[in-house]
């Protein structure tokens, strides 16, 4: 005996697939809904934010034109040049010391003056001078521009005579 196997017929074939769709659009439905108010309020309180992570890329400018001050030993002149370079990792802590430079470049110039030329030739003297300097500059943005950040001072050319 033979046994017909009954095929569905055109019309159960639509009615499987729009109930399968139907059932597929309802389960997505009821994920979206759940994960909508799950969420909750989907507009984040600026103070409840994290806060920016500090940019982390060194930038570096240049204090041109080198820094010259004379010095006074005994009976002979003395010299000191001087190409300084700052770096931070914040662009507006540069464009404040662009905008504040001839400030800048007085008060360094002055504090160089004040050093003691014999202790500038020491590893120490140097490293004290540039200490010194990211201090000073760090200070002049507080005061002028409400802002700092300089990391380093760093020497490009250093030359005593």
């Amino acid at each position: 005996m033979a046994e017909a196997t009954e095929q569905p017929s055109g019309g159960s074939k639509k009615t499987i697939i729009v109930f399968a769709a139907v059932v597929l659009l309802a389960i997505a439905g009821s994920i979206g809904g759940t994960l909508y108010f799950m969420a909750g309020d989907t507009e984040a309180d600026p103070a409840e934010a994290e806060p920016a992570e500090a940019p982390t890329t060194a930038i570096y400018h240049n204090l041109r034109p080198a820094f010259v001050v004379n010095f006074q030993t005994g009976n002979k002149p003395r010299y000191l040049q001087a190409d300084l370079t700052v770096m931070a990792r914040d662009p507006a802590v540069v464009e404040a010391l662009i905008n504040h430079s001839p400030l800048v470049r007085s008060r360094v110039l002055e504090y160089l003056a004040d050093l003691d030329f014999y202790e500038l030739q020491s590893h120490d003297g140097k490293q004290a001078m540039r200490e010194g300097l990211l201090e000073l500059m760090n200070s002049i943005l507080r005061e002028e521009a409400q802002t700092d950040g300089i990391q380093a001072v760093l020497l490009n050319n250093f030359v005593m005579q």
